[in-house]
């Protein structure tokens, strides 16, 4: 089980709110899912993405993170200033939130029963010292750290642990992201067998619990400061046993946590041993993108989410260094709607395919070289061995001689004017998509002209994109989601009966490997019905895989040692600021 992509196997629960972020690339990971375990291998975080012109990703690209230089030791002191634009938007307490940047702040400082090895994959030990499952994969039996205090001084042990699952599936309290990562209904009981020993029974076997536990998601929260707090637990406090403490959150200005000087129980996959290197962490709210970018230029905010046309100013600075992490989610897909003409016709969306130059378009100021070209629906990042290339075979290369004859073997002449037509129908296609990513299909409306098809954009607010897919008012769409859970990204999309294929898409070969595998019983079967599933979306080619997405990260030039945990969340426990 390794790598990135190992977070995806858990019971997706999407909502369109999910989908809404991902309508523009501006914001870092929004996982709607936990990770599940499977065999594959990351590439040390150590070199820049390769250039956005290369052939479509069969490896998962490098993320890139700030090491020290050799020879530089860490020191203690500084404060780090951070902005993912809006850093939580409903609550710090991940057992009622669904918000993102709401886990990226939490993880710091609630610790999680076990973690994960960015660099391989591997489970550790965390709170949690050791475990056993049972044969049948429905019992989960945890050995827990004896030597670990929550931030209010109580103890951490197997009651809380037991207070923390039972109070996340309770049918009082909101079935967020927690309950989905715990398993949700399938989820039979938590016992407390002794004080450092708890059991969790599943209704079925459940073989990606043990890394949805190692997200932030499902970190452990002091039962006393949640009974204590009640209704103000994840706003006015926030307790845990983590590297830092929470200290405030000023609503729609500032969280502020501080270094938890009593820690020494990290995990093995960090360096550092004891307490963090910061004195404190402000996670500082600058919704405008723009704004952001100035902040970290004058060098009043030190780490901040970038837009790939903003990477571009970043390039060449001497204050500022460029972080990107691999997008944990779909590849960014241009789909077409299969019921309604022309793209009912699989020539016409097979030579949509070929006219399209998705290595040209990334060199383009919307993307600004950030990315990498795409194959299939999911990217490298999310499958074993961040390995595509049996899928391969499948791709659609840029070919606009062959667009045009298909297109012409198909009925459709050119016209008078140069647009395409048959039967009187022009090929003239609506393309509906938010105002903010018509940058990213402008390009494309230029190379389809190319070979007789013109795009009628249709432009407006998330509402007015997601309304008018959701009535299949369309004739293509940019499109993608996030999350880990792979097996549940794609059927979102291309299952007959899922309620958010709006695209008129239906294949019995796609439907029969999606349900063997969101049912599988382990990694394996899983992904051989994942693959043949893939395959069949591009062979029918539902739409254009345009590119493998990374989210980018500024930060100042004297930051060392951050980078990201495993979701590819910026986690800055070992990070430390050079004076």
């Amino acid at each position: 089980m390794k790598h990135t992509y190992l977070l995806f196997v858990l019971t997706l629960v999407v909502a369109l709110a999910a989908l809404t972020a991902c309508a523009a690339p501006t914001q870092a990971p929004a996982p709607t899912s936990a990770p599940a375990a499977a065999p594959t291998q990351v590439p040390a975080p150590t070199s820049a993405p390769a250039a956005a012109t290369s052939a479509p990703a069969t490896k998962a690209p490098e993320p890139t993170q700030a090491p020290a230089p050799a020879g530089e030791q860490p020191v203690k002191g500084g404060t780090l200033v951070v902005s993912h634009g809006v850093n939580c938007s409903d609550s710090l307490n991940q057992h009622i939130s669904s918000h993102t940047p709401c886990r990226m702040v939490a993880h710091h400082v609630l610790d999680t029963l076990v973690a994960v090895n960015p660099k391989n994959g591997e489970v550790v030990p965390s709170l949690a010292a050791s475990w056993e499952v049972s044969p049948d994969g429905k019992v989960y039996t945890f050995k827990l750290r004896t030597d670990v205090k929550f931030h209010d001084g109580t103890p951490f042990n197997a009651q809380a642990v037991k207070y923390n699952f039972d109070y996340t599936i309770r049918p009082d309290v909101p079935h967020k992201f927690a309950w989905s990562a715990i398993g949700g209904d399938q989820l039979e009981k938590t016992e407390v067998v002794d004080n450092n020993t708890v059991r969790v029974t599943f209704k079925a076997a459940f073989p990606t619990f043990l890394i949805n536990l190692s997200d932030g998601g499902l970190g452990i929260d002091s039962p006393t400061a949640m009974e204590k707090f009640g209704k103000d637990y994840g706003f006015k406090a926030l307790v845990g046993t983590g590297p830092f403490i929470f200290k405030e959150w000023v609503i729609n200005d500032h969280i502020t946590l501080v270094r938890n000087d009593e820690y020494k129980w990290a995990p093995s996959i960090f360096k550092n041993k004891g307490a963090p290197y910061l004195d404190q962490i402000i996670y500082r709210d600058v919704a405008d993108s723009a704004t952001r970018a100035a902040a970290l230029e004058a060098g009043e905010v030190n780490v901040a989410t970038l837009t790939e046309p903003q990477s571009a100013q970043f390039k060449n600075s001497k204050t500022v260094q460029l972080l990107t992490t691999p997008k944990a989610g779909t590849t960014r897909m241009y789909l077409m709607n299969t019921a309604k003409a022309p793209t009912n016709e699989l020539q016409v969306r097979q030579a949509i395919n070929h006219a399209i130059d998705k290595k040209a378009l990334l060199v383009l100021p919307a993307w600004s070289g950030i990315g990498y070209v795409g194959l299939a629906p999911l990217p490298a990042n999310m499958v074993p061995n961040s390995d595509l290339s049996s899928l391969k075979q499948y791709d659609y290369a840029y070919d606009q001689a062959k667009a045009k004859q298909m297109l012409d073997d198909a009925g459709w002449k050119v016209g008078a004017d140069g647009i395409r037509e048959k039967g009187g129908q022009k090929m003239i296609i609506d393309f509906v998509t938010t105002a903010t990513s018509v940058p990213q299909v402008e390009p494309i409306d230029q190379m389809l002209r190319q070979i007789g098809i013109r795009l009628n954009i249709r432009t407006g607010d998330t509402n007015f994109w997601l309304n008018t897919v959701d009535k299949k008012d369309f004739g293509m769409t940019l499109m993608s989601d996030s999350g880990y859970n792979g097996p549940a990204l794609v059927h979102e999309f291309f299952y007959t009966k899922s309620a958010y294929n709006s695209y008129g898409y239906s294949n019995s070969v796609v439907d029969q490997n999606l349900e063997k595998a969101m049912n599988a019983p382990n990694q394996k079967v899983m992904w051989e019905s994942m693959f043949p599933a893939m395959a069949q979306v591009m062979k029918d080619a539902v739409g254009v895989m345009g590119w493998e997405q990374l989210y980018i990260y500024g930060a100042s030039a004297n930051l060392r040692d951050a980078g990201f945990n495993e979701i590819g969340f910026p986690f800055f426990y070992d990070a430390w600021i050079k004076k």
